[in-house]
């Protein structure tokens, strides 16, 4: 079975009570965040290079419970290390999980895909 990888963050991000990705907490920090400028143009870099590479799926494709993994070999890899170790320097604590059944996939291309997590008794 093939093995999927997600980027989490531990603080609150915005109205989420749930652990949320990277990105989440990268255009949040982008956004509110108090940040000298080096590092603001590096996180802008950094989101920007995500947007040109990465497949952004159809909104209205992917419900709001959805969560994003990655493959595990996927060549996102060494920019997401990159965005978690700037995240850090700003209080944010990244954490990389793994998991081979991540619930109903409602989304997949080459690099991603969205899946509904599974539900209590599915566990």
């Amino acid at each position: 079975m093939r093995r999927h990888i997600r980027y989490i963050v531990h603080q609150k991000v915005g109205k989420s009570r749930q652990p949320v990705g990277l990105f989440a907490a990268g255009y949040r920090l982008l956004q509110d965040g108090d940040m000298d400028e080096a590092d603001y143009q590096r996180l802008a870099e950094l989101l920007k290079w995500f947007e040109d590479k990465l497949p952004v799926p159809p909104k209205h494709l992917i419900p709001e419970d959805a969560r994003f993994w990655y493959s595990e070999a996927g060549p996102f890899s060494e920019r997401m290390w990159e965005l978690a170790h700037l995240l850090g320097e700003y209080g944010y604590t990244a954490e990389l999980i793994t998991a081979t059944f991540v619930g109903r996939i409602v989304y997949q291309d080459e690099y991603q895909l969205a899946a509904t997590p599974p539900s209590r008794n599915n566990r």
